[in-house]
């Protein structure tokens, strides 16, 4: 038995799209930005984010290219024959992630004061210690 389609019918079944990227993807857009936050100048590999869909997604080059659309600069290079290296160079407040460092005080507290600022002689550290 055949039947004749109406144009309503057809625009009836034609499939609901929603608004917008669903949630999901907004999560691995976020993952992704807060990992290269993290990261700083370590940044990150491409087989790395992809080694963790639940986490970033099955295309997260898509959610860098999001991130690079939102103002956010990241920088893009191969790395070997075939994975790529990101490295977040700033965000889209101008904040830039805080420089690698192996030193636990200036990762804590900036930079140390250079011996040559000290005034001569100055010797605070033993004060408080009494010759007799």
């Amino acid at each position: 038995m055949q039947t004749n389609t109406t144009f309503s019918e057809l625009v009836q079944a034609r499939p609901k799209r929603g608004s917008g990227a669903p949630a999901r993807p907004r999560s691995h857009y976020k993952a992704i930005l807060e990992l290269l936050r993290e990261r700083g100048p370590q940044g990150v590999l491409g087989s790395e984010l992809y080694s963790r869909p639940d986490l970033y997604g099955r295309s997260p080059r898509n959610r860098v290219c999001e991130l690079r659309k939102n103002d956010h600069l990241i920088e893009g290079r191969p790395h070997g024959a075939s994975n790529w290296f990101y490295y977040l160079i700033r965000d889209n407040a101008g904040v830039k992630p805080r420089p690698e460092s192996p030193d636990w005080y200036e990762c804590e507290y900036g930079p140390r004061r250079s011996a040559k600022s000290a005034a001569p002689g100055d010797l605070s550290l033993f004060a408080a210690r009494v010759r007799p």
